[in-house]
């Protein structure tokens, strides 16, 4: 009985789409991708404050998508059962605190590190957000709900290296990463009002990409 009643709520929420919850899941996406490529833009303002060369605060841009690589095949093995929701937010203030650590960054390695945890946050969150986003609407809308979280990764993907030079012209290579903090900051706000809970599913029901890999043709 009690099982039955926690399956209507469900099946009632997804009667209509929750399209605000899309919408916040596309804004993280596009936030985590335009910082991801923030630095290439800024690279020379950076390895001049830092005291590097512009090939390594190039590797902050090499950092990320890295960690990002390895953040992505593991990342549904690691949080297991754990409500998506808070994983998302998790990933936001991941994003927050990236920014902040290379806003702040006096040294190599800080700057370095900064961008590992962005990595984090990134991997990880591309790669549930196309299964979190189908958990979000009916069947019927599932495309267009995708459509709108790749269209944000196109438009991020587009404006960032122009926006940063455009803005660390402005005011800077550190407050371009201040700004983007606050973005990361918009993030969290958002997933907090927007995503329902949205518990994982269980060990039986995982199968990551190693276990798929298995599979006979």
């Amino acid at each position: 009985m009690s099982h039955s009643n926690e399956a209507k709520p469900h099946a009632r929420d997804l009667a209509r789409p929750n399209w605000s919850a899309v919408f916040a899941v596309a804004f993280c996406v596009a936030c985590l991708i335009t910082v991801e490529f923030l630095p290439v833009s800024l690279l020379t303002p950076m390895a001049l404050d830092l005291g590097i060369s512009e090939g390594m605060a190039g590797q902050s841009v090499t950092t990320t998508a890295f960690v990002a690589m390895f953040s992505s095949l593991f990342i549904t093995t690691v949080i297991g059962k754990t409500d998506r929701r808070y994983v998302v937010i998790l990933f936001s203030l991941l994003l927050t605190l990236s920014c902040l650590l290379v806003s702040f960054a006096d040294s190599f390695t800080l700057l370095l590190l900064g961008r590992a945890c962005l990595g984090l946050a990134l991997g990880g969150f591309w790669a549930m957000s196309a299964s979190l986003t189908m958990r979000l609407v009916p069947m019927r809308v599932v495309p267009k709900a995708l459509s709108i979280i790749f269209g944000a990764v196109s438009i991020a993907l587009v404006i960032a290296a122009p926006l940063g030079s455009f803005l660390g012209g402005l005011i800077g290579w550190r407050n371009v990463f201040n700004g983007a903090a606050v973005m990361g900051v918009l993030c969290t706000l958002w997933v907090l009002k927007a995503l329902p809970s949205l518990p994982g599913e269980s060990a039986a029901q995982q199968q990551n990409m190693f276990g798929l890999l298995k599979r006979p043709g």
